[in-house]
């Protein structure tokens, strides 16, 4: 690749070109200016959103913008790479390496394979600056090789359109059915990444929900010995997990002292009840306790400072505790949200931020714990 000949000049290209972004110049113009390819300013300026989106440890990666778009996050991809600890790891859809380093850090031999051509030239560079030297990159149909290699856990990543009204499995590139049937006859042990918004996955594997910064991250499919249970969320800063082990279901109840807000790993695997300590009931899309609860399954709490009703109520209660931002938790339009809470700010000026939930005809006016 053209790009790669000599590294030290194009590394010193990306440099001005960085420089002349961060200066509000167009990708465009910047290419005219200093007679160079698009494709250094595309790197530069996916460079720069990666430091400021991830604050990633692999410096120096070469990307553009759409791959980062779809780049595994670095917190998911070591989670990963640990759970997958083998000897030998195909890697299906390795894009430009990112998930590869991350599996060539845990595993003896990671074999990439990629269909396009540019993004296994980034992912060879890739590895190759961050001094990885244990992947075997394979550019070709991962459905159309012909010889398959031994290994010991197959993981696919698959593609996505970057727009659908609904997630399908169907829709998914490869296809997942395929790999199961292709790859199957070298290992059951086989995990699929797939769009978590997926619903009806009507296969024999372990749904597992992933979690970054408690924000939903990931869906990995794990089936044959990988399998560990039916569903499963995931923590994946520390890896603490829940399980459907227990068949109850929460009580609903109205809002007791404390509203809590569970990790959204843990609500789209629909796990809250497996939450502990017990003593937590549902409230609404939430739960809430008479106790403060510490659970690594939690996003955030609220403590609730006082019950109210109607409008005017609710800026006496925020004014009585120095209330400056009334941030709105109940079910709302977006196209309503600013004009309402603007409605609540424009009434006060003191310092503090609160939070309004709704209970029937009541406002609860609460303040964050954690």
């Amino acid at each position: 690749m053209e790009l790669f000949k000599n590294i030290k000049e194009t590394e010193n290209q990306i440099a001005k070109a960085d420089t002349l972004l961060k200066q509000g110049l167009l990708k465009e113009k910047i290419s005219l200016a200093l007679k160079i390819p698009e494709e250094i300013c595309e790197i530069a300026s996916a460079r720069m959103r990666n430091e400021k989106t991830q604050k990633t440890s692999l410096k120096g990666l070469f990307m553009n913008l759409n791959d980062l778009r779809f780049a595994t996050n670095e917190t998911a991809a070591k989670y990963r790479a640990k759970r997958l600890k083998c000897n030998t790891i195909i890697e299906i859809g390795s894009g430009i390496g990112l998930q590869s380093i991350w599996l060539a850090k845990e595993c003896k031999k990671v074999i990439a394979i990629e269909i396009d051509k540019r993004k296994h030239e980034y992912a060879i560079q890739n590895a190759k600056m961050q001094g990885i030297n244990n992947i075997e990159f394979i550019n070709e149909d991962a459905l159309k090789i012909k010889k398959l290699t031994k290994a010991d856990i197959v993981f696919c990543e698959t593609e996505r359109e970057a727009e659908e009204d609904e997630r399908k499995i169907e829709k998914l590139k490869p296809d997942i059915k395929k790999i199961i049937e292709t790859y199957g006859k070298i290992t059951k042990d086989i995990c699929i990444e797939v769009p978590p918004q997926i619903k009806d996955i009507k296969l024999d594997c372990e749904k597992e929900y992933l979690s970054v910064n408690h924000e939903l991250n990931r869906l990995n499919l794990y089936f044959g010995k990988l399998k560990k249970c039916e569903v499963s969320a995931v923590i994946a800063e520390t890896g603490e997990r829940l399980e459907n082990k227990s068949k109850e279901q929460l009580k609903e109840s109205k809002p007791l002292k404390y509203i809590h807000e569970a990790d959204k790993a843990v609500e789209k695997a629909g796990l809250k009840a497996e939450i502990q300590p017990r003593g937590i009931h549902a409230f609404k899309d939430f739960l809430t306790s008479e106790k403060p609860v510490k659970s690594p399954f939690i996003k955030s709490s609220f403590e609730i400072l006082h019950r109210v009703i109607g409008f005017n109520d609710a800026i006496k209660a925020l004014k009585k505790e120095n209330c400056g931002k009334a941030v709105l938790r109940y079910s709302i339009s977006p196209d309503r949200y600013w004009k309402e809470r603007k409605k609540y700010e424009d009434e006060l000026k003191g310092e503090e931020t609160l939070y309004l939930f709704s209970s029937g005809k009541e406002l609860l006016v609460c303040k964050k714990i954690s």
